[in-house]
């Protein structure tokens, strides 16, 4: 039994897929597909059985697998008294981010963290939150910034950590005629003609998730493409919704002006997310309290 036979069969679990564990784990799939079948043949049993779900593994795969990852715990606190010492971690960190977020906790958070370690390779993809889970529950991510509707029921499989709440906010153009008052009612909100940032097609993002809650509203664009939704909104052509935190950053692009809701909170959480089955390095754990300190200036809603 080898070491890298451990770390095989649990990114294996934590996929769900051979090709998906073969690339995360920089090896081909036949040579990861041989490794496992060398384990299973090591010790007598069979570790993984393909379902319509994809690879899981069996009864006593998962025993072996959970075994596995208490092998690599104890290592991973091996590597970080080394670390310690020598404070020069290295590989890689595969982050899925929500834009508004990207656009400004990330920035510092990314800046700071590889100023600090800069041996790690940091992957970040920027996607609507809901889309985001789907890659973190499918392993694309090692864990994510994402948005949540305060109160949302929680997957199962899924571990959050609260970083902070806020609440939503109208984005209108300087040129509306909405954009010299304080605060509107939701309804007056909702009769805009909206923006929505979706990715891969997926409609159920987590505004319009919130949104359905209080009525009905109109979706003049689905855009994947931030730069994209800065610009419709700056044309007058529509409105969007948006996080408070972000007041700054659109103030500062000048033809976005952000406007309250005045008789609805539409409380979300800012949080990250990743699944059960990932076991967090020590490089994941350091960059998750970098977003957290720099997140912990944002906080607007106790």
């Amino acid at each position: 039994m080898r070491l890298e036979q451990l770390y095989h069969i649990v990114a294996i679990a934590q996929t769900g897929s051979i090709s998906t564990a073969a690339e995360r784990s920089y090896i081909s799939q036949p040579a990861l597909s041989s490794s496992v079948s060398k384990l299973e043949v090591e010790l007598g049993i069979l570790l993984f059985k393909r379902t319509n779900q994809g690879v899981q593994p069996t009864d006593v795969g998962q025993a072996v697998i959970q075994k596995a990852m208490e092998a690599i715990d104890l290592l991973e606190d091996i590597k970080a008294l080394a670390e310690e010492n020598t404070q020069a971690m290295t590989g890689s960190i595969h982050l899925a981010v929500e834009p508004f977020i990207s656009n400004t906790i990330m920035v510092n958070a990314l800046t700071t963290f590889k100023y600090r370690h800069p041996g790690v390779n940091v992957l970040m993809k920027v996607g609507e939150s809901n889309n985001n889970l789907r890659d973190i529950a499918a392993g694309k991510a090692d864990f994510g910034v994402v948005m949540k509707t305060c109160g949302q029921q929680e997957e199962k499989d899924l571990c959050i950590k609260e970083l902070f709440r806020d609440r939503l906010v109208l984005l209108v153009s300087k040129d509306s005629e909405l954009a010299g008052r304080r605060a509107v009612p939701l309804q007056e909100a909702l009769a805009q003609p909206l923006v929505l940032y979706n990715t891969e097609f997926a409609t159920d993002c987590w505004v319009s998730e919130l949104l359905q809650k209080h009525g009905d509203y109109s979706v003049a664009y689905r855009l994947d493409s931030f730069p994209m939704l800065e610009n419709v909104i700056g044309q007058n052509l529509c409105a969007a919704f948006a996080p408070k935190f972000m007041s700054d950053y659109f103030l500062n692009k000048g033809s976005i002006v952000p406007v309250d809701i005045a008789d609805t909170e539409l409380d979300v959480s800012i949080v990250l997310a990743w699944t059960k089955r990932h076991h967090l390095s020590l490089m994941e754990k350091e960059m998750m309290e970098t977003i957290k300190s720099f997140s912990s200036m944002l906080q607007f809603i106790g």
